[in-house]
C-alpha cells in the first residue's frame, strides 16, 4: 500500500515537472530565445521605443537574427535596448550598421530592424553600440494625415465657392456661350502671326543693312568706308562755310546801300531820283529786283533744303551752336 502512494507521488512530481518543463519551453518559444546555440548582445538607443517589449524579433535585412532581450531606461529622453543576436552573425553586421524599429505588417508587434550601410568598417562584437534612427510614430502620422484632411476640406470648400461664383456669374456664361469667340481668337492669333512675320522680316533686313554697311555697300557705306567721299565731303563744307561767308558781306553792303538811297530820298538827290522819275528806267529796274528777289528766294530754298540734308545737318547745327555762343555775354 505504501508503495502504491509513493509509485503515485512519483508519477504526480514527474507530471508536474514535464509540465513545468513544458511551460519554460513553450514560454521560451513564445519569445523566441535560442535555447540552443550561442548569442551575443548588441545594443541601440532611442528616444522612444514606440511600443517595443522583451521578446520581440530582431530582424538584419529583412531576416530574423535574434530578439530583443531588454529595454532599459538611461534618463529622461533615451532608451536603450539590448538584443540577442545569433553569434553566426559576427562576421556579418557591422559596426556602422543602422538601427530602427518598425512594425511587423501595419498593425503587427514591433521589432527591431539592422540595415546595412556601405563602407568597410570592423565587424559589430559583443556589447558594441549601434547607431540608430528616430522610429516612425503612427500617432504623429495620425496628427499629420488630420491635418492634411482640414486642408482638403478648406480646398475642396474654396473649390465649391469657385464654382458656385462661376455658376452665377453671367459674364462667364455669356463668354462661353458667344459662338463667334472663336472666330475672333483665330483672327487674332492670324494677326498675330503676321506681325510675328513682318518683325522676323524686319530683323532680316536690318541685319543685311548692316552688313552692307559694314561691307562698305550703299551709300552710306561709301560714306562711312571711302575716305575719298569724306574729303570731298569736307570739301563741300568748306563751300558752304564760304557761300555763308559771302551771303553775309552781301547783307552788309545791301544794308549801307539801303542807308545811302534812303539818305538821297531823304534829300531829293542823288541818281536815285533820276531813277525814280524815268518810267522805263523804273520798270527795268522793277524787272531786275523781281529776278533778284526769285533768285533770293530759290537760294534760300537750296539752303534749308542742305540744312535738313543729312551730310550737311552736323555742320550748320555746329553753326548755330558757335552762334549761340557768341551772343551769350
Amino acid at each position: 500500500m505504501e508503495n502504491k502512494k509513493s509509485n503515485i507521488i512519483r508519477l504526480g512530481l514527474f507530471v508536474l515537472s514535464g509540465l513545468a518543463i513544458l511551460i519554460l519551453s513553450l514560454f521560451l518559444i513564445g519569445r523566441n530565445q535560442h535555447m540552443i546555440g550561442s548569442h551575443y548582445i548588441l545594443k541601440a538607443r532611442f528616444q522612444n521605443v514606440s511600443g517595443l517589449r522583451d521578446g520581440n524579433n530582431v530582424r538584419y535585412a529583412g531576416i530574423e537574427v535574434g530578439t530583443v532581450d531588454e529595454l532599459r531606461i538611461i534618463d529622461d529622453t533615451t532608451l536603450e535596448v539590448l538584443m540577442l543576436i545569433n553569434s553566426d552573425m559576427k562576421k556579418v553586421i557591422r559596426k556602422n550598421a543602422l538601427a530602427s524599429i518598425g512594425a511587423d505588417g501595419l498593425m503587427g508587434n514591433k521589432v527591431v530592424n539592422i540595415v546595412p550601410q556601405p563602407g568597410q568598417e570592423s565587424y559589430a562584437s559583443d556589447g558594441d553600440l549601434l547607431a540608430s534612427r528616430m522610429a516612425v510614430d503612427f500617432d504623429d502620422i495620425i496628427r499629420n494625415l488630420s491635418g492634411i484632411t482640414g486642408q482638403v476640406r478648406e480646398i475642396a470648400q474654396g473649390l465649391r465657392t469657385t464654382v458656385d461664383r462661376i455658376n452665377t456669374s453671367q459674364g462667364i456664361w455669356k463668354l462661353l456661350g458667344d459662338t463667334s469667340l472663336d472666330t475672333r481668337i483665330r483672327s487674332t492669333l492670324a494677326n498675330l502671326d503676321r506681325a510675328s512675320g513682318n518683325a522676323q522680316r524686319m530683323t532680316v533686313d536690318l541685319q543685311e543693312m548692316v552688313s552692307d554697311v559694314k561691307a562698305g555697300e550703299g551709300n552710306l557705306g561709301m560714306i562711312l568706308r571711302d575716305s575719298g567721299m569724306a574729303l570731298q565731303l569736307q570739301a563741300s563744307i568748306g563751300q558752304l562755310e564760304e557761300v555763308t561767308r559771302t551771303a553775309n558781306q552781301l547783307a552788309i553792303d545791301l544794308q549801307k546801300i539801303s542807308g545811302t538811297v534812303k539818305a538821297d530820298m531823304d534829300s531829293g538827290d542823288g541818281t536815285l531820283n533820276l531813277v525814280l522819275k524815268d518810267t522805263a528806267l523804273s520798270g527795268s529796274i522793277s524787272r531786275t529786283m523781281l529776278n533778284v528777289e526769285k533768285g533770293t528766294a530759290a537760294f534760300q530754298e537750296n539752303m534749308e533744303a542742305m540744312k535738313h540734308n543729312f551730310l550737311f545737318r552736323g555742320y550748320f547745327k555746329k553753326q548755330e551752336k558757335q552762334k549761340a555762343k557768341q551772343q551769350l555775354p
